[in-house]
């Protein structure tokens, strides 16, 4: 399940040297297994009581239960202080302070072994198991592997929503003085680390799912933006494209379907909605009475699943799962077209035009011209001009990739600017920086890959003051 996949490392060759830069923790293969997270992604499951395994296990089998995990360290030495857990059936109560690591050997290729910082570790979280050599640990250390228990969607994981390490102010916007095309150097090979990373996962996920499967569940996770990435991809999954098949190129049930399953059909109208809102919300109950009956084995999701509190009428996963419906009675995922002579698909960012894989051309319906159940009538974009940008990017480019098509790095989609790259510019480059810096797509995915490794980890300092390849 965790064999390394396998991509062209031609198509990326300015990414290894910006590997030399990343920190011990952000390595994630060894002896063939590959793991698709960092490090961080198990300091949140490890810190987050709604992600956290419920069975945990020690490495011999005993059960244990979280009094407390400990206090995120954000500075050098062990990721967890102070944590406290029961182990074993008669609920031992252990102190002390836990480090994690995806594979069990981290702790002596970090070389925690001989590091007094290390001496009060009582906990080595790991997500795979393995052989270990107790002699390398502090005695009575507990072993705890999470990969055969989690449950959790670590995808979805918002990481810059837990304890990060803000920049010192004495960092004095380390590459400010850099020359503009070392700094292009530095940020278009953590660029293309980062698209490498992004390829290598979805070269993983279609070699679980197939790729039409793995396309039509990382589009759905897209369309529910951070806040409802993980019920979409959960809908995906209970309903995947093999079973909606049998709607053929229809897409009205294929849409009643999913808001059955979903849970997001409203049961009965609004007193307030208008006339239309009521006949369609009477078309799609028609729709899923008569095809409930075909997946009555298929536990629905609960509304409360969703997070719908402050979500802007036109990202509403009601109206998203009208876009998906469409996409996958078309065909999109599997590579079909449901015009092929139509002219190439045009999509304008930031004044930018561009050809673009995704298609744009919804079939006319309510959500053309609402916003809303309750609202007037609107023309209204099922899926705006932005987000189609980020689902090219991150789902449709690393799965061309992955099957070892470059030709897609020659019109690469640029990154809208958002307040990851603001924020990373910023601590680079100081406040009076010019943005076209970073105006490539390649200098974009840098400072956002930049941030992930260096401003969420506290490792800032590293980057710059290891490597001179890149940093000069």
């Amino acid at each position: 399940m965790y064999a390394a996949p396998s991509i062209s490392e031609t198509l990326f060759p300015r990414a290894a040297a910006y590997r030399r830069q990343q920190p011990a923790e952000a390595v994630c293969e060894t002896a063939g297994r590959w793991f698709p997270y960092t490090e961080r992604h198990l300091h949140a499951l490890w810190f987050d009581e709604r992600l956290r395994p419920q069975n945990l296990k020690t490495s011999h089998g005993e059960p244990v239960a979280v009094e407390n995990p400990g206090r995120w360290n954000l500075e050098a030495g062990p990721d967890f202080s102070g944590a406290v857990l029961l182990i074993g059936r008669e609920k031992r109560r252990v102190a002390g302070d836990a480090e994690i690591h995806i594979f069990p050997n981290g702790w002596k290729s970090h070389g925690h072994a001989n590091d007094p910082r290390y001496s009060g570790v009582r906990f080595h979280i790991t997500w795979f198991s393995g052989k270990i050599d107790e002699s390398l640990f502090p005695p009575g250390t507990v072993h705890i592997p999470l990969a055969d228990v989690c449950a959790a969607d670590l995808e979805s994981l918002d990481l810059s929503a837990y304890p990060y390490h803000e920049p010192h102010a004495a960092a004095e916007f380390p590459l400010s003085r850099k020359s503009p095309d070392a700094i292009s150097r530095i940020l278009e090979g953590a660029g293309e680390e980062r698209l490498r990373q992004k390829t290598l996962r979805m070269a993983w996920l279609i070699r679980q799912r197939g790729e039409a499967q793995a396309l039509y569940e990382e589009t759905a996770a897209a369309l529910g933006y951070k806040h409802n990435k993980t019920p979409f991809r959960k809908l995906a999954q209970s309903l995947p494209l093999e079973a909606l098949a049998q709607y053929g190129d229809d897409w009205k049930p294929v849409y009643a379907v999913l808001l059955g399953i979903s849970g997001l059909l409203p049961k009965q109208p609004g007193s307030g909605w208008p006339q239309a809102s009521k006949t369609e919300l009477r078309s799609l109950w028609d729709c899923w009475w008569r095809e409930q009956h075909k997946w009555e084995e298929i536990a629905p999701l609960h509304k409360n699943e969703w997070r719908l509190a402050g979500v802007r009428p036109l990202n509403h996963p009601v109206r998203r799962l009208a876009a998906l419906s469409q996409w996958v009675a078309s065909g999109t995922f599997q590579g079909r077209a449901r015009s092929p002579n139509a002219p190439p698909v045009l999509i304008s960012v930031e004044g930018r035009t561009a050809r673009r894989a995704v298609p744009t051309q919804f079939t006319k319906c309510f959500w053309s011209t609402h916003t809303g159940w309750s609202g007037k009538e609107k023309p209204a974009e099922l899926v705006g001009a932005d987000r189609l940008h980020a689902i090219e990017l991150n789902v449709f480019v690393p799965c061309r990739l992955a099957k070892g098509d470059g030709s897609v790095l020659r019109n690469l989609p640029v990154e809208p600017l958002n307040s990851v790259i603001r924020e990373t510019a910023y601590t680079l480059f100081g406040p009076d920086h010019s943005p076209k810096l970073y105006r490539t797509a390649f200098a974009r995915q840098g400072l956002i890959q930049i941030f992930n490794d260096f401003i969420l980890t506290g490792r800032l300092t590293e980057f710059w003051q290891t490597d001179k390849e890149v940093i000069a």
